[in-house]
């Protein structure tokens, strides 16, 4: 029987359930570890699907499913379908019911499910369609202040969005933090160039690189420091 296509070094291949416990998941990336992936469950299960597979069970050690408290047949079957495909996997499954015509209840309720959690890390995937549960569990992480890696998959499936909730939090930038963001735009990405250029203290420099990565503006890596998307967002608005 055919499951769903996965992502497998670059190429799209088919496997059959059968094919999921000693199948070797593909993973895209190690910047942002995933221990939680919480996503809302509505009529079909293939965004799910797809976000389980993307990541790998080797990094998604729990899945969280939103659902509204009202029955429904599709959303029952879609939920069976994953129960069969992460008990596969060894993936543990929980769902969580909400009234999400009740926006403040639905907050509160995933805000308490996040606080009791023992995780440190988290995928929100808001692919579902459900787009007030959606909100829902997008509000109830800006709340608490906790970071997690979120995802939108495109209903053409040919597209991916990828942010962090910590992008949508306000961070008061100052004077150095403007030149560094600057200096990086324009095509610095060593401190002590930028300290040089930018005319500021080196020490000052490297302080400020560091508040400004863990703002969610910059990121580094074996060329040196660049502008992450929240970084060149605010770097096209700023300097062009």
């Amino acid at each position: 029987m055919q499951w769903y296509r996965m992502l497998i070094s670059y190429r799209i291949e088919r496997i059959t359930r059968s094919d999921i416990g000693k199948f070797t998941f593909f993973t895209p990336s190690q910047l942002f570890p995933v221990t939680c992936l919480i996503t809302p469950i509505g009529f079909d299960e293939k965004f799910i699907v797809r976000s389980f597979l993307r990541h790998g069970k080797s990094r998604i050690q729990e899945v969280l499913l939103v659902k509204p408290s009202a029955k429904n047949e599709k959303t029952e079957i879609a939920i069976s379908n994953l129960m069969k495909l992460l008990s596969e996997a060894s993936t543990p499954l929980q769902t969580l019911e909400i009234n999400h015509d009740d926006f403040v209840s639905s907050v509160s309720r995933i805000m308490s499910w996040v606080k009791r959690s023992t995780h440190s890390d988290y995928l929100l995937n808001l692919s579902s369609g459900m787009r007030i549960v959606d909100l829902e569990i997008l509000t109830a992480f800006l709340l608490l202040q906790i970071d997690a890696e979120v995802e939108v998959e495109t209903e053409t499936l040919q597209g991916l969005v990828t942010f962090r909730v910590k992008d949508l939090i306000p961070y008061q930038l100052e004077e150095s933090d403007l030149k560094i963001l600057r200096a990086i735009h324009l095509g610095e990405n060593k401190v002590s160039e930028i300290s040089r250029k930018m005319k500021l203290p080196l020490a000052t420099t490297w302080r400020r690189v560091k508040e400004l990565q863990t703002a969610g503006f910059v990121t580094q890596d074996a060329d040196g420091l660049k502008l992450t998307q929240k970084g060149r967002i605010f770097a096209n608005l700023n300097f062009s």
